[in-house]
């Protein structure tokens, strides 16, 4: 693994009569789709003709990151998911992957630090009865290993494995990961009550090398801050509301959840809490992020805050003040009822979500003093007559509002056609019921193109057309996260490339990664397109029309450690991505903030293999 990329992770296509191709459309036989072969290098556009197909002789994509994942047959790596990150690409065609081995994780959680009178922390087994600690102060808790590589957008699964009770002496976990830099998150088991509470634990930036790993994980006695919230007990306003802390870093939680609790003249939350662990170091300061939250069936906002501004004198210890600017209370609830419709004002089954937050400039929640976080999120599942009534905080809202019904062209469905939603609505604090809202979806918007070879002739017929949300786009920061904000993922439908060349699919407003995928049999490399943006207010993009860029072959045998001579490993799927930068490709990995797809490719029974790369990423 480079440091570039550690680094990173530490900061989520010619005729046949005229070039050797033929035409062909969707419904053809197979072997009439067009095909890029060659005989001779006057057959290939300026590239060479190897072993009788069209070839570039050079690309501009030099810096790739591999995924490789072995089929699941019951093997010791089968269904892993290996990364070969910051690879430079050959000159010479020739690259082999080796997989480095897996790491065997075998260990155990202990809480012997947790020294809470005589006894201890107490559990309570999978039968729901208290269960004793043995004698090497093991417990039952989840262990979650997340991937890094998350950061670059990158689909990477966690994995989670539970300690159990081993040989009735100790509780024990074992997993098997590939090699890689991971945060692991250590939730403890049920608890038999709060006299001793053990909080979660994170653990960024653990790399994992390969081999057999004895992992003792050893809980530290908690931190603890105790928060103070100015707020007169009379009103029982804040009854039954919790308090937290996250990890300002990936927003998960780091403390248990403490029920407010009058004292004196003000309402106290006494938080437990593990420092992050950031490679082997304890994390220091005071940036972690404590959040305030409603039982969840009271219309109230819920509130961030950073420790290091509650606690200004004493890091152990904050007060909050009254955190609205009405006179000792809450913001009083109003009833919503409102409705979902499409452009000719018929009623849509939709998801519905309303967000109020004063984190941004285009929301308000009215009460709220200036400068707190607050925010206040609620979901409706809208049914088929459209209508959906919710209790809400008057304030100025980003509404959402996403059809059930998937987008796809060739349905007989109305609402598969129509795209999502977004609008701002005003909600004032009387009356105290209001009725007459609406959100309008509109009609989705199409992406058009066409795709030939690389000598303009020959349409790429039966090619995949695939739109996939640009990664950078659709990131969240920890703040909205921890706030309960979301937006919806831009959708899009799947396309085929036509028999003279064009293809189009349907999408919401969003920014796209575009790809054209012809069948592998054809010998032609993918046609990428980053960054599309689709504009709701617009018309659709159109593509125009593309050459396939001749692909550069990269050949090899994908491989692991063995006992003696490597081993091959059969029938991997293989998967190419570059590096992107502000919606740029970049060779530079360390200046990455996602990655985009741009190959694909499955290894034979012998672990051999090639993948296409395409020669460049088009530009639009």
């Amino acid at each position: 693994m480079s440091a570039g990329f550690s680094r990173l992770l530490r900061l989520g296509t010619l005729t046949f009569a005229l070039a050797a191709c033929s035409v062909a459309g969707v419904d053809q036989a197979p072997n009439s789709i067009a095909q890029n072969r060659c005989t001779s290098e006057a057959d290939c556009a300026g590239g060479s003709c190897v072993n009788g197909e069209c070839r570039s002789r050079s690309g501009t994509i030099r810096t790739v990151l591999f995924e490789v994942t072995p089929p699941a047959d019951g093997t010791l790596i089968a269904g892993a998911q290996f990364l070969k990150p910051d690879i430079t690409l050959p000159s010479e065609g020739e690259l082999q992957l080796v997989l480095d081995p897996v790491s065997q994780v075998a260990g155990r959680v202990t809480a012997g630090k947790l020294a809470c009178g005589t006894d201890g922390p107490k559990f309570l087994n999978d039968s729901g009865d208290l269960y004793a600690i043995p004698s090497d102060a093991s417990i039952s808790a989840y262990i979650t290993f997340i991937p890094s590589s998350t950061a670059l957008g990158l689909y990477s699964p966690p994995t989670v494995v539970k300690s159990g009770l081993v040989k009735g002496s100790y509780f024990g976990f074992s997993v098997n990961l590939p090699p890689g830099e991971y945060d692991i998150y250590i939730e403890p088991g049920v608890q038999a009550d709060d006299s001793c509470p053990v909080p979660p634990q994170l653990r960024r930036g653990q790399l994992l090398k390969g081999g057999s790993l004895n992992r003792i994980i050893p809980l530290p006695a908690p931190s603890t801050f105790e928060l103070h919230v100015s707020w007169p007990l009379s009103d029982h306003a804040l009854d039954h509301w919790h308090a937290d802390m996250l990890d300002p870093v990936s927003g998960r939680v780091i403390s248990n959840s403490v029920e407010l609790t009058p004292h004196g003249k003000e309402y106290v939350a006494k938080i437990s809490y593990f420092p992050v662990v950031v490679g082997e170091t304890v994390g220091g300061g005071a940036g972690e992020l404590v959040r305030l939250s409603p039982p969840a069936q009271v219309a109230a906002p819920t509130v961030l805050m950073t420790r290091s501004a509650l606690g200004l004198f004493d890091g152990d210890r904050g007060t909050l003040d009254k955190f609205t600017s009405l006179s000792a209370s809450l913001p009083t609830p109003i009833r919503l009822k409102a409705q979902v419709t499409g452009p000719t004002r018929r009623p849509v089954a939709s998801s519905v979500t309303l967000v109020a937050t004063t984190t941004r400039m285009d929301t308000t929640i009215l009460g709220i003093q200036p400068g707190v976080w607050a925010s206040f999120v609620r979901k409706a599942q809208v049914g088929a007559d459209g209508q959906f009534e919710l209790d809400v905080l008057p304030g100025t809202y980003r509404v959402s509002a996403t059809p059930n019904a998937t987008l796809d062209t060739t349905s007989d469905d109305p609402d598969a056609r129509l795209a999502q939603a977004t609008e701002t609505w005003v909600l004032p604090d009387s009356p105290s019921v209001q009725a007459g809202k609406v959100v309008t979806l509109g009609s989705s918007l199409p992406i058009n193109g066409q795709v030939f070879d690389s000598s303009g002739t020959a349409g790429v017929a039966t090619a995949l057309v695939q739109a996939l949300p640009s990664p950078a786009t659709i990131r969240s920061n920890v703040v909205d996260q921890a706030l309960g904000e979301s937006s919806p993922v831009p959708r899009a439908s799947i396309g085929n490339v036509a028999e003279d060349g064009t293809f189009g699919l349907i999408v919401d407003g969003g920014t796209f990664d575009l790809s054209v995928r012809p069948q592998p049999s054809t010998g032609f490399g993918w046609v990428v397109f980053p960054s599309v943006g689709v504009q709701p207010a617009l018309a659709g993009p159109n593509l125009g029309k593309q050459s396939i860029p001749l692909p550069v072959s990269y050949s090899g045998t994908v491989t692991m450690p063995g006992s003696g001579a490597p081993l091959t490993v059969p029938n991997a799927l293989i998967r190419a991505y570059i590096y992107m930068s502000n919606g740029e490709p970049t060779a530079d990995a360390s200046k990455a903030d996602s990655v985009l797809q741009v190959a694909e490719t499955r290894a034979n029974n012998d672990g051999t293999f090639e993948v296409l790369i395409p020669a460049s990423v088009n530009q639009h």
